[in-house]
């Protein structure tokens, strides 16, 4: 599949808010109570997330022409809030070449950053550990909703280490 990775504007957070509910819904929420699930819900509406990616470290987005595959956002440059990916193109290279590019940024926007923390639902543990992300803590269950802490060394790749 062939898309470009560009900025994520505040234009962007209507498309963004869609892809993170059906992203969520089909693969997170099922292992999450209900009140976490809303709680999630009423963080990534369009208007959270144009703030969001307002005041961002890094916001990208994967596009076929006008239309937002996957994105990923980072409010500080050691922190992935999210990185989903639409249902439908999962497992075609979107959600590794947005964490590249957001690798990219933070290394030359900000070199003193090394190491990147997110929470990695259940779901998801095993593509982050393909990207170089390790647990950090045992899984955790956090006002029900579900996840386990996961970081990764950027120096790691510089220094000769390879999955």
């Amino acid at each position: 599949m062939t898309f470009d990775i560009r900025p994520l504007t505040q234009a962007d957070a209507d498309a963004a808010s869609q892809v993170a509910h059906q992203s969520f819904g089909a693969y997170i929420a099922p292992d999450w109570e209900s009140s976490a699930s809303a709680h999630f819900y009423d963080r990534s509406t369009p208007e959270v997330l144009s703030e969001t990616i307002a005041r961002a470290s890094y916001a990208g987005g994967a596009f076929v022409g006008v239309s937002l595959l996957g994105f990923i956002l980072m409010p500080q440059p050691s922190f992935v809030r999210m990185l989903f990916v639409r249902p439908d193109v999962m497992r075609q290279g979107v959600g590794r070449q947005l964490w590249e590019s957001a690798r990219v940024h933070i290394e030359q926007a900000f070199p003193a950053v090394a190491t990147v923390e997110l929470n990695s639902s259940p779901h998801a543990i095993g593509f982050y550990r393909r990207l170089g992300f390790v647990a950090i803590s045992a899984p955790f269950d956090r006002d029900g909703g579900r996840a386990t802490r996961m970081a990764c060394w950027l120096p790691a790749r510089s220094l000769g280490a390879t999955l």
